[in-house]
C-alpha cells in the first residue's frame, strides 16, 4: 500500500494518510507481521485524503501490487499455475499453501470456479478477511490482462 500511495498519488500524500492515524513508521517489511487492523485504518484514510472510493482505491492498489512484484519473479510463477483461466484460478489456493511457509501468520483467501462456460465462469472468492474483494478483483483482472490464458 505505501508503494502505490508514493508512486501514484506522492510521498506528501502518504505521510498526510500515515499522520492522520498516527503511524509513526514510514515502511512496511513483508516478513514482519502487523496488526489485521492496519490495512483497514491505512485505507480509510487513504479514501478520504485522496477523495476517491474504496472500490477505485483497492482496485488500483490490486492492478499496482500485480506490477510491483513482477520484478520479483512472481509473473512466472503465476504462470505454472495453469494455461487455462480455470485452472490458474484453481491453483491460487495452491499458491496461497505455498506462501505460507513464508509467511506462517497469512489468513490465505480461497477461490473456486464453477458455471464454466465458453463466454466465462464464476468465481468464488472467500476470505476471513474484511475489505479485499476490490483489490483481489484488481489483481486478477491485470494478471489476465497482462498474461495470456486461453479461456
Amino acid at each position: 500500500m505505501v508503494q502505490y500511495i508514493k508512486e501514484t498519488y506522492g510521498n506528501d500524500k502518504w505521510d498526510k494518510i500515515r499522520n492522520d492515524i498516527g503511524l509513526e513508521q514510514t515502511s512496511f517489511s513483508t516478513h514482519q507481521v502487523y496488526g489485521e487492523n492496519i490495512i483497514p485504518k491505512l485505507g480509510a484514510k487513504a479514501i478520504e485524503v485522496l477523495n476517491i472510493t474504496e472500490k477505485e482505491f483497492f482496485y488500483q492498489m490490486g492492478v499496482f501490487f500485480v506490477s510491483f512484484v513482477r520484478p520479483y519473479g512472481y509473473d512466472r510463477v503465476l504462470l505454472v499455475l495453469g494455461r487455462h483461466m480455470r485452472d490458474f484460478l484453481n491453483g491460487l489456493d495452491n499458491l496461497h499453501e505455498y506462501l505460507k511457509f513464508s509467511y506462517p501468520r497469512m489468513k490465505a483467501p480461497s477461490f473456486i470456479c464453477e458455471n464454466e462456460t465458453s463466454q466465462g465462469l464464476t468465481l468464488h472468492y472467500r476470505s476471513k478477511r474484511k475489505g479485499f474483494v476490490y483489490y483481489t478483483m484488481g489483481q486478477i483482472q491485470e494478471v489476465f490482462s497482462r498474461l495470456s490464458f486461453r479461456y
